[in-house]
């Protein structure tokens, strides 16, 4: 895998750990000021994991993987801003560890979809 779609799949792995570690420092509770960079940073995550989404149909990745890819992309911003409303108080604790298995996932989503697309045409088609 070479040009865009080596560079996209770089932009996930450095935006996801970026992510992840924001994430923790947040979770903290003394790093507020950090959830805007948190976001922004996320939504590029995201447009990288959607870019590589539309890579690996070019590249014959199997449809049901890359139509996966595209809901989990969608799904984990929408997550990450109403997270904070779900549930107030102590069990809030389980609704901030959703929302690191989700930008896991969509991590290993990208990850996926990069080695997919390395093996070939036939072999990505299928799975």
């Amino acid at each position: 895998m070479t040009g865009a779609p080596l560079a996209t799949r770089w932009v996930i792995r450095v935006t996801g750990a970026i992510q992840l570690v924001l994430g923790l420092i947040i979770l903290t509770g003394r790093a507020d000021g950090l959830i805007l960079l948190h976001i922004l940073d996320g939504l590029v995550f995201v447009v990288a994991l959607l870019l590589m989404t539309w890579f690996a149909v070019r590249a014959g990745v199997s449809r049901g993987l890359v139509a996966m890819t595209v809901v989990w992309a969608l799904v984990l911003p929408v997550y990450g801003i109403v997270q904070a409303q779900l549930v107030p108080g102590g069990g809030h604790v389980v609704i901030d560890l959703v929302h690191l298995l989700l930008g896991l996932g969509a991590i290993g989503q990208g990850e996926t979809l990069a080695r997919r697309m390395a093996r070939g045409p036939v072999a990505a088609a299928r799975g």
